[in-house]
């Protein structure tokens, strides 16, 4: 028998969009699959569509808006052995994505987690959604151990994501991948990512204003290092990523929303540093062995100018 999976669909206010990624779940040619709407008490509309038009769906209907960590209510409420976890802005590309991923855990029986490829409104790789320490023009077609979780387009064990606690609430949106990344690495696990799952990010501008990233990616930055990081690391990985926002932020006008991150990174410290769990170093190696082919700063902040990927 086939391993059970779940498909979960993170959904707040867009509800048409909900309707195209349960439509592409439901084309899916794998079985026992099972197909769920987490939503995170829309409003427009999007409870009742899929109640009307997608019985065969299981509706997590949310109290409140919990934004990133409503994924764990899905994994929770999942049946199935591996659960895809995707945004409603992510559709799968082919009836047998599920299947590829599927095979992808097969092929790595340590693996917690399996990232896909993502692809952007016109079917060229995302650079933007690129998160693996590797650089894209050379490993896009390759499967490899990665040190990123992709929080919407992704597929997990779920017995290993419940043990690690899933995401933490308090990122909301933003990095919330990597502090999970940095858990399951800890915990033994490994994360791949594969080239044989294609999803397709269709991205809404209207939906994720600019300044709430450089905001969020800012202020989250700063707390996953102080969560997860040795103290040493820590100091270079907030001194690293602070720049890099910086920079980014400058080009685009934001250093305000960059600013307020920053104070409320250092307000909410207390916070991170109360559930701190540094990495062991055999973690540290491990990672840095992952991240052997990571391209420099300068040829990301390059590549971020370039493409304006924040």
């Amino acid at each position: 028998m086939s391993t059970p999976v779940t498909i979960a669909i993170l959904n707040y206010q867009r509800r048409d969009a909900l309707r195209r990624a349960l439509e592409a779940a439901r084309g899916q040619r794998y079985a026992p699959l099972e197909i769920l709407a987490v939503d995170n008490a829309s409003t427009d509309g999007s409870q009742e569509m899929v109640r009307d038009e997608f019985p065969d769906v299981h509706l997590v209907a949310l109290p409140a808006n919990i934004a990133a960590a409503a994924r764990n209510e899905g994994v929770r409420a999942a049946k199935g052995e591996i659960v895809f976890t995707l945004d409603n802005d992510v559709l799968f590309t082919t009836p047998e994505d599920v299947a590829r991923g599927v095979a992808a855990f097969e092929r790595h029986p340590r693996a917690a987690v399996v990232n896909f490829t993502i692809l952007g409104p016109d079917g060229v790789l995302s650079r933007r959604d690129w998160c693996h320490p590797r650089d894209p023009d050379r490993w896009a077609n390759t499967e490899f151990v990665t040190d990123y979780v992709l929080e919407g387009a992704s597929a997990c064990r779920r017995e290993a994501f419940v043990a690690s606690g899933g995401y933490w609430a308090p990122f909301f949106i933003g990095h919330e991948g990597w502090d999970l990344a940095l858990r399951l690495l800890d915990a033994g696990h490994e994360l791949v990512y594969t080239p044989d799952v294609r999803v397709r990010h269709m991205v809404d501008p209207t939906v994720r204003p600019s300044s709430r990233i450089y905001y969020t990616f800012t202020r989250n930055a700063v707390w996953v290092a102080l969560r997860r990081h040795r103290p040493r690391a820590a100091a270079a990985s907030i001194a690293r990523d602070l720049a890099l926002m910086a920079f980014a932020a400058a080009r685009a006008g934001e250093l305000s929303a960059w600013t307020r991150g920053v104070i409320d990174a250092v307000r909410g410290s207390g916070r991170a540093l109360d559930t701190r769990r540094a990495m062991s170093r055999e973690t540290a190696r491990r990672l840095a062995q992952i991240r052997a082919l990571k391209p420099s700063i300068l040829a990301r902040a390059r590549r971020h100018a370039r493409e304006r990927l924040i």
